[in-house]
């Protein structure tokens, strides 16, 4: 699990520096599509997108969710014949047996680890939606589907876009060459407004009702800083080099509507990297407040905005990389699916499972030193048996239990965990 720092950064710049893969016209890549919200149908779209920008095609074979009339209307859009849409919480074992070679995973996550085995047991290519897990449990299980799909060669792509997109693409080759010098300390901010809420309706089941409200429990969707700010976590990992080794947080719930979910309303987290390193993480939904964004790294010579301006305390400018994203295009959401299936053409295959895995890790311990008011570190989670965050912290159900019933134990709403007594 260890990975150090050169072998961080090199793998972090390897897409930067792949050549372009044209494909065959006559190319067809067979999708097949589990989970059809808001973020499944842009997947589709987006790997059609960049399949076409590679010459190719990509036929959709089969689609499913849980409510079986997204599945429909997805097939509806790309001409699939209805019999082929699959609804209830084992639908994905169907898309993945419907002669389809990539899979694109786009449930709520508490499904991914579960799904993600099948897919990697089936010999399926993998595009994995961030984040990976809500609990210890599932993180563990999803990183041991990354180590047999690397056994059997299968490529996985997460949905980390940052790393495909152009505007940090072009800064992490200067911050390699040391632009800011040695990294200080980093502030992370996903802050923004209200979050979406779907009352429940007379005729849905606890299984029905935790899937339609999914983001508001943490037990499927690992509250905000897992499912949401993980895309500025994961992009400091990325620019500082590696994992952090223990986080300390706090958390509230003061303004979400009465009666629905069990997340925060606020997260803020201290991120320990060790040797001195330290950033602090703030999640907040809440109306009518200031909406700090983005990610923010200090150095001994100079800071970055990640994705936005080089300033060095000198004065002197900083040259950004635009050999790395000359050629790719400007939306990172195609672009990591032309990365992705330039892999399969070339046979350089993509295996993004660690890097994902583990920046879901870094939100996870977070969010558990949140909850508990304890410092959380990372191996906690993944090698200390003894922890109380190995097993102790764990969603009260499984996504094996959504394929078995749909009376699935309810969550208490309308409050929050309360530090130091759970």
């Amino acid at each position: 699990m260890d990975v150090s720092r050169r072998q961080f950064m090199a793998a972090a710049g390897a897409l930067a520096a792949a050549p372009a893969v044209l494909g065959d016209a006559q190319k067809v890549f067979k999708v097949g599509l589990v989970g059809c919200g808001g973020r499944g149908t842009g997947a589709i779209q987006n790997i059609m997108d960049a399949a076409a920008r590679l010459g190719c095609k990509v036929q959709l074979t089969a689609a499913a969710d849980f409510f079986v009339d997204k599945a429909k209307a997805i097939c509806s859009k790309y001409g699939v014949d209805g019999k082929m849409a699959f609804g209830g919480a084992n639908g994905y074992k169907n898309v993945i047996g419907s002669g389809c070679d990539i899979v694109l995973l786009c449930t709520p996550p508490v499904f991914r680890p579960r799904q993600m085995a099948a897919c990697v047991a089936a010999g399926k290519h993998i595009f994995a939606e961030k984040p990976i897990a809500t609990d210890p449990r599932g993180l563990r299980a999803f990183l041991k589907s990354v180590a047999e799909a690397k056994a059997k060669n299968l490529s996985i792509l997460s949905g980390t876009l940052h790393r495909h997109s152009n505007r940090f693409l072009k800064q992490i080759g200067p911050m390699r060459a040391g632009c800011i010098g040695r990294i200080l300390a980093g502030r992370v901010y996903r802050c923004h407004g209200g979050m979406w809420v779907r009352p429940r309706r007379p005729t849905d089941t606890n299984a029905a009702y935790l899937c339609n409200n999914w983001y508001h429990f943490w037990e499927m969707s690992g509250d905000q800083v897992t499912e949401q700010a993980i895309h500025e976590v994961d992009l400091a990992n990325w620019f500082i080099g590696r994992f952090p080794v223990s986080a300390f947080g706090m958390g509230a719930r003061w303004r979400r509507p009465a009666g629905i979910g069990d997340i925060y309303d606020e997260i803020a987290i201290d991120f320990d990297y060790g040797e001195g390193l330290h950033t602090t993480t703030f999640g907040r939904h809440m109306n009518g407040c200031a909406n700090p964004f983005g990610t923010r790294l200090v150095g001994t010579e100079g800071e970055v905005s990640v994705g936005n301006t080089f300033k060095r305390w000198d004065g002197k400018p900083v040259a950004e990389d635009l050999a790395a994203i000359k050629g790719r295009p400007d939306s990172g959401l195609v672009a990591e699916h032309v990365d992705f299936l330039s892999g399969l053409l070339s046979g350089n295959y993509l295996n993004e499972g660690e890097q994902v895995a583990m920046s879901t890790a870094t939100c996870i311990i977070g969010t558990l030193a949140a909850y508990s008011g304890r410092t959380v570190r990372m191996k906690d989670v993944l090698e200390n048996t003894r922890s109380e965050f190995y097993d102790g912290w764990n969603a009260a159900f499984t996504p094996e239990q959504f394929e078995e019933t749909e009376d699935i134990p309810l969550p208490k709403e309308g409050v929050g965990i309360v530090p130091g007594k759970a």
